[in-house]
């Protein structure tokens, strides 16, 4: 009968357990990376980034944020010109390399970029 109760006890503290072991795993890492929009200076126009990260889900790489942000690279201020537009898409470190395959870059091989929400 004892043995019982200690069972039925332990059984009823096994999800407090569970929860308790799962929140202290720290988050699984991100990396940012990005890819032009291809947006012209007068013209707008490129691809919605939804549009650039179907590539990406198409590979098996996890899409886990969205946003858009400049470049931050200094351009001359031409209509036809690049805009400096990208989107930057949140990813599972381990899949850098993937994406990179893809022709997406890490976001910190921009050092002045900025990130924004999509408009």
């Amino acid at each position: 009968m004892q043995s019982r109760r200690t069972l039925t006890r332990l059984l009823a503290c096994l999800p407090a357990i569970t929860f308790a072991a799962c929140a202290a795993l720290p988050p699984p890492a991100t990396v940012a990376v990005y890819k032009s929009l291809g947006s012209r200076q007068c013209e707008g126009g490129g691809p919605e980034p939804s549009a650039l990260a179907e590539p990406l889900r198409q590979a098996g790489v996890p899409v886990l944020a969205t946003a858009c942000g400049q470049d931050g690279r200094m351009r001359a201020a031409m209509c036809g010109l690049s805009d400096g537009r990208i989107a930057v898409f949140d990813i599972p470190a381990d899949r850098l390399e993937d994406a990179q395959k893809l022709g997406y870059g890490p976001l910190s091989a921009l050092p002045d970029a900025t990130r924004a929400a999509c408009r």
